[in-house]
């Protein structure tokens, strides 16, 4: 799996956020959720894809809102040999 990264803070949340752009033309959006009361510890993260350079243009699909880490796992790998779009 090869894959640049960028890392931001998500401008709706201020969650951390990881974005992931495949070779295969898509990218994947990792924002880490923050347990209540305490903004250092992130148990669970919400995975969104699209295809890389289209954020905000309506094709972005979110693939979970609650994802532990070996479910974000299962979907990068996926996710990084999908066909392009």
């Amino acid at each position: 799996m090869s894959a640049a990264f960028e890392a931001d803070l998500c401008p709706e949340t201020g969650a951390p956020r990881v974005r992931f752009n495949f070779d295969n033309g898509w990218s994947a959006s990792v924002v880490l959720l923050a347990e209540t009361g305490n903004p250092c510890l992130f148990h669970i993260a919400t995975l969104a894809v699209c295809p890389t350079g289209e954020w905000g243009t309506g094709v972005t699909q979110l693939i979970g809102t609650e994802m532990g880490s070996d479910g974000v796992a299962q979907w990068l790998a996926a996710i990084s040999v999908r066909p392009a779009p």
